[in-house]
């Protein structure tokens, strides 16, 4: 297996996180958190943690895409999330000790905040409203869990694609400037494969068919959706 490469530019500072950019809000003027914050620049591919890795910081996505990869027992390699700006990761408040158990790789140029859960941990303690920015981020990403295994669970593979498409439209997508609605830029055929949890070609397959019916279309290597509400139809029929 190749090896990935660490990223190559880390640094610490102060830098406020605010409101506007989706991230919990640490004003510098009511919290003294000088040095609390670790920022990283990641080259795309790179690793920002790998299994086994100690369990003991809360990452915090500022710029750019976060992959999250899980290995198999083969060694093969699925997309379980894609991270969006002001998105939280790793392993939040765990006991000492724990280890993470999946690649977190950089999508393109990245950079990621980082705060040691001790810290992390003071934070919330003196700032209840930010203990409760993390609830609902927390929150949130239990109602995608919950949402990706009723899919998994009621909806075949064509629902469950259109279903994902909707959700990366929501959370990843940049309006259309060629007659479509949203363009899903970086998002890969394996990608949507891994998230659906259907094979490459299949996905490659009812992609195309989408294509002929309107509801999906392409330029260069963009992936466009064309028709959300027949998308919407799609994604409603169950088993």
């Amino acid at each position: 297996m190749q090896k990935l490469p660490r990223s190559v530019s880390s640094y610490h500072a102060t830098f406020p996180l605010n409101r506007s950019s989706g991230l919990p809000d640490l004003a510098p003027e009511s919290v003294e958190y000088r040095g609390y914050f670790q920022i990283e620049a990641h080259p795309s591919h790179s690793v920002i943690y790998r299994p086994g890795d100690p369990a003991d910081r809360v990452y915090i996505l500022r710029k750019g895409r976060v992959r999250l990869v899980r290995t198999g027992p083969t060694g093969t390699r699925s997309v379980t999330g894609i991270l969006r700006p002001g998105d939280l990761f790793g392993e939040l408040l765990r006991p000492e000790g724990t280890v993470l158990d999946e690649f977190a790789i950089a999508a393109g140029e990245t950079e990621v905040w980082s705060i040691d859960n001790h810290s992390f941990q003071q934070l919330l303690e003196s700032r209840p409203h930010l203990a409760l920015d993390v609830i609902r981020a927390l929150e949130e990403r239990n109602r995608a869990m919950r949402r990706r295994l009723l899919g998994l669970t009621f909806k075949e593979v064509p629902a469950r694609l259109a279903d994902t498409l909707l959700v990366l439209a929501d959370t990843h997508g940049d309006p259309c400037p060629h007659g479509g609605e949203y363009d899903l830029r970086g998002i890969t055929q394996q990608d949507l494969a891994d998230l659906v949890g259907a094979s490459r070609s299949f996905v490659s397959t009812l992609i195309n068919e989408m294509k002929r019916d309107g509801l999906l279309g392409n330029v260069g290597r963009i992936l466009c959706i064309r028709d959300v509400r027949g998308l919407r139809e799609r994604a409603a029929f169950e088993k």
